[in-house]
Parts: structure tokens; C-alpha cells; sequence
């Protein structure tokens, strides 16, 4: 496998992928599934959302498909005292959502990967023009049918962009730690149907990037256990992003004299240089001032095709990666010019990694919350974060992203029926 791994990288990872439910079935098949409903979803004549001000709060939030600027809020009941909840169900309602614009916006991806069954396994939802949005953060049971998960208690998971969800659960460990939301007919990624109980009172920010350390985690142990690559640096793109952050610190942790480049923007390049575990950072416009002797590694997470290019030309990469919705375009031109190249995806390279290795959730937390605390990363990454509830705040959230508008300020979705 280390051999398949070294040489041919992206042969390996097919079947990592579909181990993980990250490759669709009959993958042909919904592919042209996918094409039909987007042309078909485009040609109907729905009105644009212009505004939120009279929209309902209790809601999901839904987009149309091939249209994502159109959004709608559909309104659900509000008396969930009174919800009628079957065997093993459990009412979750959200109070930590991470409303940002890679969990507001619907794409082509999610619906190859069966999405439509994760956020509405009900059926009463999604219609052919409207998909409700999938986000990950924390939600606290409110109810719960389900002799062990206690009511009060919070987890993690992969949620609906919506008020509350009304859940099966199953397979629950003997400490009530870990979970899986119970949808046999969903055939998409298996991490979308973990649930992970969290503690509310520390770090509450900080640990939900929780998807991304895992990725850092993850990522630098199967570093370590390859010796590198041969490699002697690793060059990190997006440096100043989550993702970026914690593939440096998990590496530091692990082996603190390899060297970590962090490549940001010009507005973000004072803020990563005073990060203590990037040894050097350089903007996009000056990557070829840095220092190429001996072989290095590339992690993508920005998928700008002019500094893909750049990071070639200058350095001698012996293994790359990139990650990051819309960088397949990228991702395509480049692996004709280094084979050593694959995708990397936390529901797959992460899911199969810690699979294979034994790695507890339980350990990764305690991992996460170390280094929150060593850094301060409470403080330094969500310092000032606001909470929305109402739909008006969501639709202008959306669209500061959709427009390029926003300000950058961190926003944590908390449902309006949430009683801390």
C-alpha cells in the first residue's frame, strides 16, 4: 500500500474514497441524474427571494438547485413540546451551526453525494427545485426517545441548516460518547451520519473546526508514517484559514524541526506570520522568494490555479495534494504535470486514516483541546463572534458572500428555539 501510495497517490485513493461513501454509486448514473435536475430545476420560473424581512425564523433554510442565489425559508412547526417522536428519535435543536459560506451554499457536490436523503430523510422537505443546506456544528437535545442519549446533553455532527431535526439514532457506544444518525437509505459519506456528545462549557468555538483538526491530525501522522515523502518542507496554501492552521500545528506537534511554509494573502500575511507554527510566510505574489532547496510537499488549500503555477515552478514537489471545493478544474491541469498529486477530503483521507489506525474520536478531541489551549485559539479565532438566529440575518449573511461583500466577521447560528 505504501508503494501504491508513493507512486500512483490518486489510484490509492479511489478506493479510500468509496470506502468512505465519499464516491457516489453508479457514479455515471448521477452524474446524469445531477445534470437533469440542475437543467431542469433552472427552467422553472421561481420567483427571487429578494429579502427575508417577512420569512418565518422557524425554518429550514433551502437554495434552488442551478439557481443558488435563490434561496427560501421553509417554515416548520414551531410547538416541538409536542412533536410526536417514534422509538430511538431524538429532537435536536441548534445552538452552534458555523454559518459560514462553505455550509450556505448548495452544491453540485452535495447531491451527488446524496444529500437530499441526509437533510430530509423524511421526504418532507426537498422538493426538485429546493434542497435544504447541510452545516456542521452542535445541537442540544431537547427530547429524546432514545434510552441513551440524555436529554440536555450536546452533539456534534453534520446538521440541516434548519430550526430543529428530528433524528433516529443508533449504534451508540456504552458511555453514550458516540453515535450515528440511523438512514439506511442514505449512500453518502459515512462521517455525515456521526455524532459525537461535546462538552458545552470549554473552548465552544474553538473545537468546531472540529472536521479541520481531524484533517490536521490525520493528515500529519500519515506524513509521519510516509518519512515525508523524502521531503523537507511542507508548503501550506490559504495559511491563514482553519484547515491551513490546524495541518501546521498538528505537524509541529508531532515533529517540530520540519520546516511549515504558510503562503497567504497580503492582508492576511502579518496575521500568519505572528502564528508560531509557520516557520516562514510569504504572500501569493512572492512565492518564489522562498527558499526551494531539497525536495517538498504541497498542500492545495487554496485552488488558485497562478499560485498552483507558481508553487510548481519554484519548488521540487515530491508529493501534493489540494482540497477545497472548485479546485477540481485546478487540480486536473496540474496532475498532467506531477503524478504524485491527489484529492484530499476529510471524509475520506481522515474517515479511512483513523479507521485503519485505531484512532478514537475521544483522542482527537483531547488533541484539538490541547493545542486550543496552548495557543489561545478561543481568543484568537473567534473573539467577537455573533450569534444569529432570525432568517433575515442568514439571507444577508449569504449574500455578503455571494456578492464578495462580507466583512469577514464570524457568525455562529443558534436557532431561535434554543433555551440555554
Amino acid at each position: 500500500m505504501k508503494l501504491i501510495d508513493r507512486q500512483l497517490p490518486l489510484l490509492s485513493w479511489i478506493p479510500k474514497a468509496r470506502k468512505a461513501g465519499f464516491l457516489p454509486r453508479k457514479p455515471f448514473s448521477r452524474f446524469s441524474e445531477t445534470r437533469a435536475v440542475y437543467q431542469g430545476a433552472k427552467q422553472l420560473n421561481i420567483p427571487m427571494l429578494r429579502d427575508a424581512e417577512n420569512q418565518p425564523d422557524i425554518a429550514a433554510l433551502q437554495f434552488q438547485i442551478g439557481r443558488p442565489r435563490n434561496m427560501r425559508f421553509l417554515p416548520m412547526d414551531p410547538d416541538i413540546e409536542h412533536l410526536p417522536l417514534a422509538e430511538n428519535e431524538v429532537l435536536f435543536v441548534p445552538f452552534r451551526l458555523g454559518a459560514n459560506r462553505y455550509i450556505t451554499y448548495y452544491s453540485g457536490g452535495y447531491f451527488l453525494q446524496d444529500i437530499g436523503t441526509f437533510v430530509d430523510p423524511k421526504g418532507v422537505q426537498n422538493t426538485k427545485a429546493f434542497k435544504t443546506a447541510p452545516c456542521w456544528g452542535r445541537c442540544k437535545v431537547v427530547r429524546s426517545n432514545h434510552p441513551q442519549i440524555a436529554e440536555g446533553s450536546t452533539y456534534y455532527g453534520f446538521w440541516p441548516m434548519a430550526a430543529y431535526s428530528v433524528r433516529s439514532v443508533c449504534d451508540v457506544d456504552s458511555a453514550g460518547f458516540i453515535a450515528y444518525q440511523d438512514l439506511p437509505n442514505f449512500t453518502g459519506p459515512k462521517e455525515w451520519l456521526k455524532l459525537i456528545r461535546m462538552n458545552d462549557t470549554e473552548n465552544v468555538f474553538a473545537i468546531e473546526h472540529y472536521e479541520y483538526w481531524k484533517i490536521g491530525i490525520t493528515y500529519a501522522r500519515e506524513l509521519q508514517d510516509m518519512n515525508y515523502f523524502g521531503a523537507q518542507r511542507l508548503v501550506i496554501s490559504s495559511a491563514s484559514s482553519a484547515s491551513g492552521q490546524c495541518i501546521a500545528m498538528s505537524l509541529k506537534e508531532l515533529n517540530p524541526s520540519f520546516t511549515v511554509v504558510g503562503l497567504t494573502s497580503q492582508r492576511n500575511c502579518q496575521f500568519v506570520k505572528q502564528l508560531p507554527f509557520f516557520d516562514e510566510v510569504y504572500t501569493y505574489e512572492d512565492v518564489k522568494s522562498a527558499p526551494n532547496a531539497n525536495k517538498s510537499l504541497y498542500f492545495d488549500a487554496l485552488g488558485r490555479e497562478s499560485v498552483t503555477q507558481d508553487v510548481f515552478d519554484h519548488f521540487k514537489l515530491s508529493r501534493w495534494w489540494i482540497y477545497g471545493e472548485g479546485s477540481e478544474l485546478t487540480f486536473i491541469k496540474f496532475l498532467k504535470r506531477n503524478r504524485k498529486g491527489t484529492f484530499y477530503s476529510n471524509l475520506a483521507d481522515s474517515y479511512v486514516y483513523q479507521i485503519r489506525n485505531g484512532i478514537t474520536d475521544a483522542e482527537m478531541l483531547e488533541q484539538c483541546l490541547h493545542m486550543i489551549d496552548k495557543y489561545d485559539l478561543e481568543k484568537q479565532w473567534y473573539a467577537g463572534a455573533r450569534i444569529i438566529s432570525t432568517s433575515k440575518e442568514l439571507f444577508d449573511l449569504c449574500h455578503a458572500y455571494m456578492n464578495n461583500s462580507h466583512t469577514g466577521e464570524k457568525m455562529i447560528y443558534q436557532s431561535p428555539l434554543y433555551k440555554a
